[in-house]
This record gives structure tokens, sequence and C-alpha cells, in this order.
């Protein structure tokens, strides 16, 4: 996990001399992107120049189409014949001329003009970083493979997810808490073109940011690569420092959220198994106390015990009542004594059998009823127990699989300090300009002359 202290190592060296460039092909691309858009924003900011231009060349234009009927007598009367026509009468030669001059070098001249005395330099700082973790097993037979033969690529699901959020209101938004966005890039209104306005929207705020920022993931390292671009040196070095610490937020964020909510999950049901076999222990506890007995089926195997003793003196007990019968008269106190212990015996036995079957108003200790309540309450008892095992158990998974799924940033090439400005370079863009546009005159200018070719 990135601490607070690598992200303020990373402002620090931000604040350092400047590396070198990425790379020549890097550079142009990132030179070239600007041009595409520059043939239309200068368009739209000549236009209401060119519109009067435009009418002008429209009041202009009975003058240049060839006249089909013959030129007046004092024209012809002139002291050069001719001249006067020639003067009123254009070939199609010099209107492509004309096109050409108005379609493509007075824009191409505007640019130029505009990128060498008006535009402000901006500076380029870059940063790259990566998202290190442990391997996702994916099927992928192009990927190496693990051990076990399974293939395996790099985790770059948090990869994507952290270039998406570079690029997101949200991160417009956390570096307008820090940065006023207007004014860093806005430079006072000297630059009309390739400024932000001061009153723009946070829709405009939010797509001249992407312009400005360029994000890309390289899919086959997993490198995030960040290039900033502003109009000083310090701006750009700083706002890639933010966009670095803020992706190290993000990752955090997403780490928390994402590989907790199991161990949330497993620490929830633990609490709720043990609070569960707290109230079943106490509830036992109190069977215990009410019925006097630790053990209800202790208590009952010696009710049974103490009944089968009494049963076998009752046996002998009837065995020596008809010895005496046979000897004696019934009248006899041998006999009526022996009748009085037989049926103190049975007396015995059937309170005894009572108290074990219910029948009593307090139930023994022993009774089928206590036995049924105590077998009900140990069977939840060890229920509880597992519950609160295998919550345990699952805790313990859950921890270690956050261990070992911990993804963090790693920035291997903090944020650069610019010496050279990026842009603009007039001549560079302007041959561009010149380019595109003269690449788009041409097709046009066939299409009419193909137009006119067929007419004719």
């Amino acid at each position: 996990m990135s601490s607070p202290a690598h992200a303020h190592s990373g402002i620090s060296k931000a604040l350092q001399p400047g590396q070198a460039e990425a790379g020549g092909a890097e550079a142009v691309r990132r030179t070239v992107r600007p041009i595409a858009q520059m043939p239309l924003v200068v368009l739209r900011r000549l236009a209401p120049i060119m519109r009067p231009v435009a009418r002008r060349i429209a009041t202009l234009a009975p003058l240049l189409a060839p006249s089909p009927s013959p030129l007046p007598a004092g024209v012809r009367a002139g002291t050069a014949p001719g001249a006067s026509a020639r003067l009123l009468t254009l070939t199609r030669a010099q209107v492509a001329l004309a096109s050409f001059l108005l379609a493509v070098v007075l824009p191409t001249a505007a640019t130029f003009l505009y990128l060498w005395l008006v535009a402000m330099p901006q500076f380029r700082s870059e940063a790259r970083l990566v998202v290190r973790g442990n391997l996702e097993t994916i099927a992928n037979s192009g990927a190496p493979t693990s051990g076990n033969g399974v293939p395996q690529v790099p985790n770059s699901q948090e990869a994507r997810v952290v270039v998406d959020y570079l690029k997101s209101r949200a991160m417009v938004d956390a570096l307008q808490q820090q940065f006023d966005l207007r004014r860093v890039f806005g430079v006072s209104g000297r630059d009309p073109v390739f400024a932000l306005a001061a009153d723009a929207s946070m829709e405009d705020v939010l797509a001249y940011w992407n312009r400005q920022v360029s994000v890309s993931l390289e899919s086959l390292s997993g490198v995030i690569k960040v290039q900033v671009d502003a109009f000083s040196p310090e701006s750009a070095a700083l706002l890639a420092a933010f966009i670095l610490r803020q992706a190290e937020a993000v990752t955090n964020e997403l780490t928390t959220r994402n590989r907790g909510d199991r161990v949330l999950q497993a620490q929830a049901e633990e609490r709720s198994a043990f609070a569960e076999l707290a109230l079943v222990r106490t509830e036992l506890e109190q069977f215990r106390n009410v019925q006097g007995t630790i053990d209800p089926t202790r208590s009952a195997l010696n009710s049974f015990t103490t009944i089968a003793k009494l049963r076998d003196q009752r046996s002998s007990l009837n065995t020596d009542l008809s010895a005496a019968r046979a000897r004696l008269d019934e009248d006899s106190p041998v006999v009526r004594a022996l009748k009085e212990r037989l049926r103190s015996l049975d007396e015995k036995i059937a309170a005894l059998d009572s108290a074990l079957l219910g029948g009593t108003a307090r139930p023994q200790e022993g009774s089928s009823a206590n036995l049924a309540a105590s077998a009900a309450i140990e069977m939840r008892r060890r229920m509880a127990e597992q519950r609160l095992q295998r919550a345990e158990a699952e805790l313990m998974d859950a921890r270690a699989q956050q261990a070992q799924k911990q993804v963090y940033i790693l920035t291997f090439m903090a944020p650069s300090m610019p010496a050279d400005r990026a842009f603009p370079h007039p001549f560079l863009q302007a041959a561009a300009v010149f380019g595109i546009l003269a690449a788009a005159w041409a097709v046009i200018a066939l299409y009419v002359t193909s137009v006119y070719a067929r007419s004719r």
C-alpha cells in the first residue's frame, strides 16, 4: 500500500530538473494531436473576419465570370483594345489560384502568425506507474503459465479502473478543490484558442482536461503513462504529482472496499454465532439451576437403578409372603408385616415411576419432560458451537486471502520538471495545416473541374 510519504516524495521529485522526453514516436504523436484540431479552431476564430471578405467576393462574382456578350463600343474604342476585357474576365487558372490563396495560404499564414506571436508555450510533465499485486488465473493461452499449468496474466482490472478514474468528472472535482483549473489553464485570456475560457462550465473543463492530460495503459506490461500539458513547468509538474496521489488514493479505496467485503461478512457471522452460543449457554445454565442438577440424563439413570432395586426387593418379599401364607394364618402378625412392607414398596415404586413419567406437579430432575428439554438445549448448544467454528475458519481464510490480494501503486518514473516547451512549434504545425488544407483543396478542385468538364 502506498503511503502519504511516498506521495509527498513524488511531489518533491516533481520540482527537480526534468527527465528526457519519452520517445520520438510519442513526441510526434503528441505534437500532431493539436495540429489535427488546429484548422477547425483557426477557421472558427477567423469566421467573423472572413464573412465580410466573402460578401465582397460575392459582389465581385459577375466580374469574375466570362461575359458572352460583346463589350461596349466605348471599351473597344480605347487605346488598347481588349485590355479592359482581360481585366474584367479571369481564367480558370486565376480563379483556382485565388481560391488556393484564400482557402490554403491565408489560413496557413494566420495559423503560423498565431502560433508564433500569440499562442502561449505549453510544457509537458510525464510520469509512469504500475498497479502491482497478485496474479489472477484466467483462460488465456498466450499468457505465461504458473507451476500448475494454469495461464496467468497481470491483474489489470484495477489498472483500468485507475485510468478511467483519472479521466472522469470525479478526478476533475478533486482537482478543483485543490487548484483553480480555470485559472491554471486560462492564462488570463492571452491565448483564446488553446487556453480554457474563464466562464467555462464543468463539462467544458472536463473536456479540456482530457485534451491536456493523456492517460494510457499498456496492455502487455500494465504500465500507466501520464502526460500533463500546462502553461508553466511548475503547473505541469504539480498537476502530475497530484494525479499520482489521487491514483494511489483510489487504489487504496478499491483494495479496502473490494477485498475487505469478505472479511467484514466473516466478522459479522462470527459475532452472530458467538452471540447465539452465549444465549444457549445462559439458557442451559438457568435450566440446570431450576432443576437442581447438572446432568438430567444421569439423574434419570439413578432413578431407574433405584426402581430396579425396589422391584427386586418386592419380588423377594412376595416370595416370603407366599411361604408365610402356606404355613401361617392370614391374620398372623408375620403375614400382616409382610403385607405392610409390600404395600410400602409398591408406593415407592409407583411414586418413582410417576415422577419419571411427569405425572407429578413438580417433575424430578430425571423426568422425561426434563430429559426432552435438556436434549433440545444440548442440541442447540452443539449447533451453535459448530456454527462458531465454521465462522472462525471462514474469517481466518478471508484474512489470509486479503493479505494475498493486496493491490498497490508503484511509481517508477516520478513527475519531471520540463525545461523545454512541448507546444507550439510554428513551422512544423503550420506545415501540417498547409498539408491538410492543400489536400482538401485539391479534392474539391478536382471535383469542381470534373463537374465543369461534364457540363460543357
